[in-house]
């Protein structure tokens, strides 16, 4: 117990070094524009890109760990804005700029004016991260690595709100820079010396934001560190660590589902879920066997009526409660009617219509989540993510019938990968190459 407390403390907080090293790797570059040559900020920023991705990679080590959103989205920013600073020391350096502007208008001897390039490149990642929402590759990785924020429990929801409430703080202060700063450069910025004035506004503004926003950041990890403790932690403690096997019972191409109407007033217990669960006390291991017997015991089924599988397993992020994701074929829809278990069939498209319209209990649409994808994948490309048919974005059709026999292994990562990034993807190639040296394996 008093590990898991270590890990989520150190989890919480790592919030707060998540931010400070974004930040502080984004602010990096226009420090050493003071005292350092115009040609070496882009190998900076891309020095600084280098540091961010092995604390990125060095975090991902550990489980549970805060969302990676913030760095990523860092790490995004300062290789676009070190590209684009290449690019413009290459104009210099080339005397292509003389094609555009007078040669003695230019002034070669002030710094590199980072801020210019940073802020509005961050603040456009940050945007379309924003907008992409849990679509985005740096999300879909984090539901790769760790499963969905309902699989997470309580801290995995927190960290991902607060992840997300870090990048709309980013977008915000980058955007307010990025006008703040053009706004001085278009109106009052002469290009004739590097004033104190010009120091202040594209050297000292920057770090001045970063700072106040590191007391900020870190007020707000204090106050979630506290009450983590006394809502949640003391809670855990009275509960006592707990194991839940779960089973989701199928037959031909139907799902049997149960809606509790009588606790209304309990989150996501008015919502459909499968009726087959059973709560243990904790277990770090579950035979075959165990969770078969298990189901019996609540449905009063057979073993001779239904074939039955491990679908996967995972853990909540305070590491004292886990969860086993079982599959039941039933024989027949009769003998599950006539089982223990409330609730009635449902078929694929009321399955899809209830996902669509959030009547799902986040569980269960994590468990269908998965179901499909790993499905998916495994029907349509190999383990490279290639295709296994010769037509571009050809995808079979999706069934249940015959899921107990399937040959995929559902708890396996990889499927959920290739799901996402296969060779259907824009750009394939080079995304690969890029993961393969960014991306700890």
């Amino acid at each position: 117990m008093s590990d898991s407390r270590t890990v989520n403390e150190n989890a919480i907080f790592s919030l707060w070094l998540n931010w400070a090293m974004s930040l502080g790797m984004l602010t990096m570059p226009m420090v050493f524009a003071l005292f350092t040559a115009k040609i070496w900020i882009p190998l900076v920023t891309f020095a600084m890109m280098g540091i961010l991705i092995l604390y990125d990679n060095s975090g991902k080590m550990y489980k549970p760990s805060a969302c990676n959103l913030l760095p990523q989205i860092a790490i995004r920013s300062l290789a676009i804005s070190g590209f684009i600073m290449m690019i413009i020391c290459i104009v210099y350096a080339r005397g292509i700029i003389d094609y555009f502007y007078d040669h003695d208008l230019l002034n070669n001897h002030i710094p590199f004016i980072s801020i210019l390039i940073i802020a509005p490149v961050t603040f456009l990642v940050t945007l379309w991260s924003r907008i992409r929402g849990s679509r985005s590759s740096i999300c879909r990785q984090c539901v790769i690595r760790y499963g969905t924020s309902a699989e997470r429990g309580f801290i995995g929801k927190l960290f991902s709100q607060e992840s997300k409430a870090q990048a709309t703080f980013l977008l915000t202060i980058s955007g307010a820079l990025s006008v703040v700063e053009w706004i001085y450069y278009a109106t009052f910025y002469i290009n004739v010396n590097f004033n104190s004035p010009d120091k202040f506004i594209f050297i000292w503004v920057p770090i001045i934001l970063f700072g106040l926003s590191l007391i900020y950041e870190g007020m707000r990890c204090f106050s979630l560190w506290g009450y983590y403790y006394q809502n949640i932690e003391g809670s855990t403690h009275r509960q006592g660590a707990s194991s839940c096997i779960r089973y989701l019972v199928i037959c031909d191409e139907s799902i049997f589902l149960n809606k509790s109407d009588d606790y209304y007033d309990i989150p996501d217990q008015n919502k459909y879920d499968s009726p087959a669960m059973i709560l243990l006390k904790y277990n770090n291991n579950m035979s075959l066997k165990q969770a078969r017997d298990h189901f019996v015991e609540i449905s009063d089924i057979s073993p001779d009526d239904f074939s039955f599988r491990f679908m996967y397993y995972n853990d909540d992020s305070s590491g004292i409660c886990n969860f086993y994701h079982y599959i039941c074929c039933a024989n027949s829809k009769e003998v599950v009617e006539k089982s223990q278990l409330p609730g009635r069939w449902y078929s694929m498209s009321q399955l899809q219509r209830l996902l669509y319209n959030h009547e799902l209990s986040p569980m269960l649409a994590s468990e269908i989540h998965r179901l499909y994808m790993v499905t998916m994948a495994w029907k349509t490309y190999d383990a490279d993510g290639r295709r296994l048919y010769k037509i571009k974005n050809y995808r079979p059709m999706f069934r249940l019938n015959g899921i107990c026999d399937w040959d995929v292994d559902f708890n396996n990562p990889l499927w959920l990968e290739v799901s996402s990034f296969n060779q259907d993807k824009p750009f394939y190639s080079i995304r690969r190459l890029w993961r393969k040296h960014t991306a700890k394996k």
